[in-house]
């Protein structure tokens, strides 16, 4: 039998710690982030494969916006984010988030565009600069707003529950 380094015998078994931690880097260095990427072009591809729609929840429907994302949204609540509503929890742990979808065209038409939120830092600060906001009404690079603590987004989500506006509780 040939050993490689790393190798070990526990209780008849062979633990090879090596080809464990080899395979663990690769099966993560290709995961897919299940919080909105920070990023431009990473958050954009994101957002544009759905990815939230695997682990997020939301609102049952595309209903009318109370807000300035146009005329219906339908907003996705992180598991994070649940958890933290659930439990009366606020201000809200870092790893909260929320996407909404942006509906132009109605609510029956695929959206067109995306608002996210993401807690990034345990104290969201009273400009909100503890939360990262994006919003781009056509899913493109170049209509993209895109930042910690964005006046256009926080001069409204400031009167929210820890920059929280929408009412809907998972």
């Amino acid at each position: 039998m040939i050993t490689h380094p790393g190798t070990q015998r526990r209780r008849g078994q062979r633990v090879t710690s090596t080809v464990i931690l080899g395979t663990i880097l690769a099966s993560t260095a290709h995961a897919v982030p299940t919080l909105p990427p920070t990023g431009k072009r990473a958050l954009l591809g994101w957002l544009r494969a759905r990815v939230y729609a695997s682990t997020f929840i939301p609102e049952p429907v595309p209903h009318p916006s109370a807000s300035a994302h146009g005329p219906y949204v339908r907003t996705w609540y992180s598991p994070v984010l649940i958890e933290d509503l659930r439990m009366g929890r606020s201000p809200f742990r870092k790893g909260a988030a929320m996407v909404k979808d942006l509906y132009l065209e109605g609510p029956n038409a695929p959206p067109v565009g995306y608002a996210v939120m993401r807690k990034v830092r345990s104290r969201s600060g009273p400009t909100g600069r503890g939360w990262f906001f994006s919003e781009t009404f056509d899913g493109t690079n170049d209509a993209l707003r895109i930042g910690r603590g964005l006046p256009v987004c926080t001069g409204c989500h400031r009167s929210g529950v820890d920059y929280l506006l929408s009412p809907f509780r998972p």
